[in-house]
């Protein structure tokens, strides 16, 4: 008696089986025609609609976002891209989906609008005009200008950095006789460590000044007096950061790379290259140290997005929790002088593999903006039944042309025994003696 229920329980594990056996990312690319033919359809008749700007207002922070194109190896490994790019301003993330039978496919379309967003098609060139030029003009005035990069990597974070840092070191210099002095650190969770400096075991510490600005104590500082000194300085720099391999990436920054250039009349500018915050599910195989690391990469983006919130308020309201983080404590000069410039650049990756990512990133990005959704919409993927003509609507070509394919092939010998003006309403009356006759046979 207890066989029904046992055969039962073992079909219910064997589906739960089948059913984990497929995550989001498999499951794109095993419909990826079915979803690339609607999200054509989409672009076809979306991609060009008029995007409703967001009024212009007077503010220190600035975000942007910037699509990178899909490369080669992925759309031979069947990926396809899923973030599209309408009226220089709008993001559109399509995210290809499935309902619990794992069978019904739908797209949730999610709109985003930034202060101006690029798609695959910009140049270096057109990213540093529009997002880092009037901030690098604010810091050769003598001001106070800082320039956030965020993106999982392989979004194209690196590459975008490089072209703004090479870019802002000749700006910088353009038609004047000065110098700069640079330093550069990583923060990873509560201990800061010198990226110009060959000692690696060096740590730094933060103290308040008399006035109660914050300071970075035992960071080695590089005289730049040219571009080319300069981006050395930067870029050599770059590679003494920290990376580890994670699930979402094999070379993922685990800390927060920050970079100063300070110049005469308290003019500074400050690059800060941010480590991706972690979604909970690329995290399960982390060991205890990488949890932490994790969750302080977390918090630490947490803390940045408060500041930003606090930024974006009136004059005279609440002081920028800046105190919340290393980071943001040595950032407290952007967050607290009402004359600083502050930017946001996002990279994403259009692959539909990355799409949680991509999500993540562009949320984020939101969030320091304090906006919201432009628009979402989810959209069904209905099969298109063929349906086949009865046999009563053929013609006498098409009676021919069955007949032609009949019994494999076999029957195309006696099509010129059929009587002329034989169609579909006469072949439906036939006895099946009348067939026999036409193939030769005794009836």
């Amino acid at each position: 008696m207890s066989t029904p229920t046992s055969t039962s329980s073992s079909s219910s594990k064997d589906n739960e089986k089948t059913r984990q056996m497929y995550d989001k990312r498999e499951l794109r690319r095993m419909f990826k025609a079915r979803y690339m033919e609607k999200l054509d359809s989409w672009r076809k008749s979306r991609l060009r609609d008029a995007v409703t700007m967001e009024p212009e207002t007077v503010s220190r922070v600035q975000v942007f976002l910037r699509k990178r194109p899909l490369f080669e190896y992925e759309a031979e490994a069947d990926e396809f891209d899923v973030v599209s790019v309408r009226g220089g301003v709008q993001v559109v993330v399509h995210s290809c989906l499935t309902k619990a039978d794992l069978k019904s496919l739908y797209i949730h379309h999610q709109g985003f609008q930034f202060h101006h967003a690029f798609d695959e098609r910009a140049s270096d060139e057109d990213v540093y005009h529009q997002c880092a030029f009037s901030a690098v003009e604010h810091v050769r005035s003598g001001k106070v200008a800082t320039l956030f990069m965020f993106g999982q990597t392989g979004s194209g974070k690196t590459h975008t950095m490089h072209g703004v840092v090479e870019r802002a070191a000749s700006h910088l210099f353009a038609g004047c006789d000065t110098s700069y002095h640079v330093s550069a650190f990583e923060i990873a969770g509560k201990s800061m460590r010198d990226l110009l400096c060959t000692d690696t075991a060096r740590e730094l510490r933060l103290l308040d000044d008399k006035s109660n600005r914050t300071r970075v104590v035992g960071a080695a500082v590089l005289e730049a007096k040219s571009s080319d000194e300069l981006l050395e300085a930067i870029l050599e720099s770059q590679t003494r950061r920290a990376t580890k391999a994670t699930q979402a990436n094999d070379t993922s920054s685990r800390s927060h790379a920050v970079y100063q250039v300070a110049g005469p009349r308290g003019a500074l500018l400050t690059l800060v290259d941010c480590a991706g915050s972690e979604r909970r599910e690329d995290t399960t195989q982390h060991d205890a140290q990488q949890q932490k690391e994790a969750a302080e990469i977390n918090a630490t983006i947490f803390a940045l997005k408060e500041c930003f919130r606090v930024m974006r308020a009136p004059k005279g309201g609440q002081q920028p929790p800046y105190r919340s983080s290393l980071l943001t404590r040595v950032l407290s000069d952007s967050f607290g002088n009402p004359d600083a410039r502050v930017v946001a650049i996002g990279t994403v990756s259009p692959s539909a593999s990355d799409t949680e990512h991509c999500l993540s990133t562009v949320r984020s990005l939101m969030e320091l903006q304090g906006s919201k959704l432009a628009f979402e919409e989810k959209e069904d993927i209905v099969r298109r039944r063929v349906v086949e003509p009865h046999p009563r609507t053929w013609t006498e070509a098409a009676v021919k042309q069955w007949l032609e394919s009949a019994a494999n092939g076999a029957a195309k010998r006696h099509v010129a025994r059929l009587t002329k003006g034989t169609d579909g309403k006469n072949l439906i009356r036939w006895p099946v003696q009348r067939f026999a006759q036409l193939c030769e046979g005794t009836g």
